[in-house]
């Protein structure tokens, strides 16, 4: 449902070397969190390696996934080097249509797999295994069942809206695919829908995303621009900003600069503090309509928002005090069949 791929086709990934100045440079600027995201960070096999370069100079990996080729081996050098969040795309709890979704026949069972190794080799306190699921005009029916599937194996779902380029825009992570965006005369239907989210979050079912991130994503989906910006631009790159796969920064997945800016390089701090450099940045997300893509806004809300802090509070101690457990392919299944079954 993105573009990402076809977007950085033609750059050249960085070497572990490269890796090594890059994360010197974000300890310099006071980074914190990085998240590891593609395409399929697993489609490189030094991952665990990648990831024991961040959290050997205390940056906290989030790692995401679509679990078709997530070896079990895999995931258990990235715990190993120091991985504790990940996030599983699942987009349906239905296999013909997840599979139609993404294209590829058998990856809904993959996803499912992939899923009971994480259950199996992640640690089973203090860590947050989340569902990527993207609300498109394909599941809406189905989210309060991914929602509590997620909730039943003591995962988290982190929902995101579809984003569909439309004609007068051309972003670059953004689907072209216009059967995925979500019509005017379904929008009774996603009223109905948030309201049941509303719900369900204060009973205590596992949604990652705060109840401000999901008025803004209502919001989203009927105007197009969310409400979570403070006045209407958003936090790049104070608060978070894209790697590109060869090392150039860039404001976000959506927007690029036009000079190249690398990571690699020893000046990238003084760069990245300089008063031009974030004058042009200025320029070119002031014009954004904006986006609803869960990690932006996460960030933005936790400094802005008092709810939305508090809700991360209440989740941390959760995550630290509750136990999970292994589940096997095998049970997932029976517990997705049982969802499915009584609704």
């Amino acid at each position: 449902m993105c573009s990402i791929v076809s977007s950085n086709k033609e750059y050249k990934e960085v070497s572990l070397d490269d890796i090594r100045k890059i994360v010197k440079n974000l300890v310099k600027i006071g980074a914190g969190v990085v998240l590891l995201t593609g395409g399929e960070p697993f489609l490189r096999e030094d991952l665990p390696e990648i990831v024991r370069i961040f959290t050997e100079s205390g940056l906290n990996v989030r790692l995401q996934t679509a679990g078709l080729i997530t070896k079990k081996e895999a995931l258990k050098a990235c715990v190993e080097a120091g991985a504790k969040d990940i996030c599983v795309s699942l987009d349906s709890l239905d296999k013909e249509k997840q599979d139609f979704i993404n294209g590829v026949k058998g990856s809904w069972e993959k996803a499912i797999q992939t899923i009971a190794n994480i259950s199996d080799v992640f640690p089973k306190r203090g860590k947050v295994c989340a569902l990527g699921c993207v609300l498109s005009s394909y599941n809406l029916e189905e989210i309060p069942l991914i929602v509590k599937f997620a909730t039943k194996i003591g995962w988290y779902v982190s929902l995101v809206p579809v984003h569909v380029n439309q004609q007068n825009n051309s972003y670059a992570f953004r689907s072209h695919d216009k059967s995925f965006a979500i019509e005017p005369n379904q929008h009774k239907s996603v009223d109905d829908l948030f309201e049941k989210l509303f719900t369900m979050k204060r009973e205590g079912f596992n949604l990652f995303d705060s109840e401000t991130y999901l008025k803004s994503s209502l919001y989203f989906i009927k105007n197009g621009t969310p409400l979570w910006r403070k006045k209407g631009i958003c936090d790049s790159p104070n608060l978070y900003f894209v790697i590109l796969p060869n090392g150039d920064f860039s404001i976000c997945c959506d927007n690029r600069i036009e000079d190249k800016v690398s990571l690699i390089d020893d000046r990238f701090p003084e760069v990245y503090f300089d008063k031009i450099f974030r004058k042009s940045i200025y320029e070119i997300k002031s014009k954004c309509i904006g986006c609803q893509y869960g990690s932006y806004p996460e960030m933005s809300l936790m400094v802005r928002d008092l709810g939305t802090v508090v809700e991360r509070v209440v989740m941390a101690r959760k995550v630290e005090k509750n136990l999970t457990r292994s589940y096997s392919c095998e049970e997932l299944l029976t517990i997705i069949d049982e969802i499915k079954k009584n609704g």
